[in-house]
């Protein structure tokens, strides 16, 4: 219950709203127990002939009292239910901008369909606490508050009657709601499981038919949604006797008060119209009563929930702007320099993935990081748009320590392309301008050209407005590596990251790209990775890793010169060009 606390911002928010919202409340629930007044006064009438128009009078008042009452409810509605659908609005809005907050890690250790799952169906329980759950609660306080009152001043011995069976009640409420939290946290876990998988399956549907794993996808899905099917069950039997239970504590307070009314009625201590109206006060608490255990299981769902919200929410940013931030700088240069650079990954901080890595790439620099699979590369090269931050050892751009560069000059002036080209649903036009703001068809189509991809543009019946399906599922492997450098260029970085972003293009389209790149201006320091010793052999520096270590560096002559694993890989790529010429 503590994590729903963390709404009162929100609620504080539209305060005005809620306080009409609560004052229409209040007057309808006035209403609702003034009009059996009347009732009774009627039914009194009925028998008292010293009383002329007495039932009409009465039954008009009490209709009239009654019309009133539905209004306020249809004002409640309109301010209650609207502020809660305004909160829904914003808390979406907070979770999602959060999200872009969140580091590079945080995506690696979380699902996409667990977040998702969170930012709609957990997102939804929330909702509908502060609405219904937050409606009813209210309408449900003030309702016993108005009823007892006037059941006391028609009779406190039946009153005492009435509340006879309220401690089983409260314990009920209590008891049960305990057990519909539970469960409810982990149902939504299990929807999360279950989104997860679907997510996961469609992304990878090609390789799902490629390797005919239909059949097991679709047992593994049957599984993880007869989970959830078995936890809703268990939440619907839960529910299934605690209504009813709430609804039979009701039919005993009638019972009691019709057996110890009509003793009253009979011995004279009371008129029949004022059992009645005690009979109808009675009748207006079943509603708020029975809600008593769908607003318990709405609240415990809500709380459930809220805190698989809070748990992203509450994460605080990993990588952000330090109080050393200098806000004067608004660009950079360039050059950039790793000082004894070391990292691991938190999962494994015992394993160096970077090990006291040190070199400089003066401004304008082509730089190339070659090494195996598993050598650090990637991850070197993420550290410099600071998608990673160094375990140890330090950074500097231009010679300024890069955590005293704001985060977001640092990366407007990077052009960034990683192994995975993650292209959106949308056309090739917004793709590759999606790398500026106001970009204009010239600036795409110079992007285009240099990234070599423009030609293949042009031949598509829509040219640039083709639409290209989700992760550019329409494209070929080396279109969307293109497209993704493209997207890169159209920025006129400062610095240029090619992530082994030119694997998936023939050789010539890559000699091509070689040359847009090395016509791009002088300032513009390029780093290169790639397993093609022709995508960096004209490179002014190049470095090899193993095993997060540099273990030579030199321009492409001097590594050949130094025969070690350079000269080693080189010898062998020649050879496979060989052996393909002669095919």
């Amino acid at each position: 219950m503590k994590s729903l606390a963390s709404l009162n911002k929100y609620l504080l928010r539209y305060k005005r709203d809620l306080a009409f919202g609560i004052a229409c409340i209040l007057a309808s629930n006035f209403c609702i127990i003034t009009a059996p007044q009347f009732v009774g006064k009627a039914i009194d009438a009925m028998t008292d002939d010293s009383v002329p128009n007495g039932v009409l009078k009465n039954v008009l008042l009490g209709l009239l009292f009654s019309a009133l009452a539905g209004f306020f409810l249809f004002l409640v509605r309109q301010f209650i239910i609207v502020v809660s659908r305004k909160i829904e609005f914003d808390l979406k809005n907070d979770f999602y901008a959060h999200l872009q907050t969140l580091s590079y890690m945080f995506f690696k250790q979380n699902s996409t369909g667990d977040l998702m799952s969170r930012a709609t169906n957990d997102l939804n329980a929330v909702r509908n606490y502060l609405g219904p759950g937050i409606m009813y609660s209210l309408n449900t306080l003030f309702r016993l508050v108005f009823a007892l009152s006037a059941m006391i001043t028609v009779s406190a011995e039946l009153t005492f009657f009435a509340l006879l069976p309220a401690p089983l009640l409260s314990y009920l409420v209590y008891r049960i709601g305990k057990d519909i939290h539970d469960k409810s946290q982990v149902l939504q876990e299990r929807y999360a499981a279950l989104t997860t998988k679907v997510q996961e399956n469609l992304a990878g549907i090609r390789v799902v038919k490629a390797y005919t794993r239909e059949e097991s996808e679709i047992a593994e899905f049957e599984r993880l949604n007869n989970e959830y099917y078995e936890q809703n069950l268990k939440l619907a039997r839960l529910q299934s006797w605690f209504y009813p239970s709430m609804s039979g504590l009701l039919g005993v307070s009638v019972v009691l008060i019709v057996w110890a009314g009509g003793a009253k009625v009979i011995a004279g201590e009371i008129t029949v119209g004022q059992i009645a109206q005690f009979l109808i006060y009675i009748v207006s608490l079943a509603w708020p009563l029975i809600a008593i255990g769908w607003v318990t299981n709405l609240v415990q769902r809500a709380a459930a929930s809220q805190e698989r919200i809070d748990a992203v929410l509450n994460i605080i940013p990993e990588i952000a702007d330090t109080p050393d931030v200098d806000r004067r700088i608004k660009e950079i240069q360039g050059e950039i320099e790793f000082r004894n650079v070391s990292f691991a990954y938190p999962a494994q901080p015992e394993r160096l993935v970077l090990n006291n890595v040190s070199f400089v790439v003066p401004k304008g620099t082509r730089f190339a990081v070659v090494g195996a699979t598993g050598s650090g590369k990637s991850t070197l090269v993420n550290l410099i748009p600071r998608l990673l931050d160094a375990t140890s050892g330090e950074m500097f751009i231009d010679g300024r320590p890069i955590r005293t560069i704001p985060l977001e000059v640092l990366r407007e002036n990077i052009g960034f392309v990683s192994q995975e080209y993650l292209l959106f649903s949308d056309t090739l036009a917004q793709n590759i301008a999606f790398g500026i703001k106001n970009a204009v068809q010239d600036d795409i189509d110079a992007a285009a050209r240099a990234a070599a991809i423009y030609d293949d543009i042009a031949s598509f019946p829509q040219q640039f407005e083709t639409m290209i399906g989700e992760r550019g599922i329409t494209l070929s492997g080396g279109q969307k590596q293109r497209t993704s450098i493209a997207r890169a260029l159209i920025r006129k970085p400062k610095i240029l990251v090619l992530d082994d972003s030119l694997s998936a293009v023939d050789t010539k389209t890559e000699d091509m790209i070689l040359k847009n790149l090395a016509a791009l201006p002088a300032e513009t320091t390029v780093i290169l990775i790639s397993h093609r010793i022709s995508t960096v052999k004209n490179c002014d520096q190049i470095i090899v890793l193993e095993a997060g270590c540099i273990v030579e560096q030199g321009s492409h002559e001097e590594l050949v010169k130094q025969d070690g694993r350079y000269a080693d890989l080189y010898r062998k790529q020649l050879l496979e060009e060989e052996i393909s010429a002669l095919d």
